[in-house]
């Protein structure tokens, strides 16, 4: 066992689908799943991270190497971030967290403080379709902020976000745009299908309270992202890529 950052994933509304059988949503979640792991693969042969799949949970697993540990987070937001983005594409958000502390994971066992704290933020407090940083790893990303001369010109000003209950969490459409710069249209086209994934469970669960809630949180990070991470892409219509307010809210109604 050894000092390492664990995320614990979770997907939205699994369940559900494995009670109505829906084999259309299976098959496009093995389909994007496939093309994630070949991804990840890539990704490990350049570091010493694990990943362990099961149903719809995801446990990710990074040792402490670096000296200050900013390699490390610096991996797991390109994967987690990727993760999240890729399966949003096809209508399949996570809610997870990030935590550090002891762990020990291989081929059959995970455990440790590290995965019983990321379990508990994931089910506790992530509340939303968001992947939150336990107390200690912001206190690490706060560190490796204060390394540059100006914090907000730091990587991790882009990478993480801090929301309106205080948690920090990943900032994914970020892996959009970084490094893209001059591909209007290909991120334009992403976020568009972006937009309608959101829109689509926004209006299909105007009805059910606790889900409408958590789409509708996506929604107003989509157009939260939209609007502060586009300067740079002079050729996306922005009007074209927002969501309209007018479909993320309820009102109190008469009963006839």
């Amino acid at each position: 066992m050894r000092k390492s950052f664990c995320a614990y994933l979770d997907i939205l509304g699994f369940s559900e689908k494995i009670i109505n059988n829906d084999l259309d949503y299976f098959n496009k979640y093995l389909s994007v799943l496939e093309e994630e792991l070949r991804y990840i693969k890539k990704r490990q042969k350049l570091s010493a991270f694990k990943l362990k799949i099961f149903t719809d949970n995801f446990v990710f697993g990074h040792p402490w190497y670096d000296k200050y540990g900013e390699v490390e987070l610096a991996n797991i937001f390109k994967v987690l971030a990727h993760i999240q983005f890729t399966f949003s594409l096809s209508d399949i958000f996570f809610r997870g967290a990030v935590s550090m502390s002891e762990l020990y994971m291989d081929e059959n066992i995970v455990l440790g403080p590290a995965i019983i704290e990321a379990y508990k933020l994931e089910t506790e407090k992530a509340v939303y379709p968001r992947i939150i940083l336990s107390d200690k790893v912001i206190e690490v990303v706060k560190g490796h902020t204060r390394y540059y001369s100006e914090p907000k010109d730091s990587p991790q000003n882009r990478e993480y976000l801090i929301d309106i209950d205080g948690h920090y969490f990943i900032n994914y459409l970020y892996v959009l745009v970084d490094g893209n710069r001059g591909r209007d249209k290909e991120v334009e086209q992403s976020l568009l299908k972006h937009k309608k994934a959101v829109t689509q469970n926004v209006n299909k669960h105007r009805d059910k309270f606790k889900l409408f809630e958590k789409y509708l949180w996506v929604a107003k990070y989509h157009n939260y992202f939209c609007a502060t991470f586009l300067s740079n892409f002079d050729e996306i219509n922005l009007d074209k890529i927002i969501i309209d307010e007018s479909i993320l809210s309820k009102k109190i109604q008469r009963i006839a």
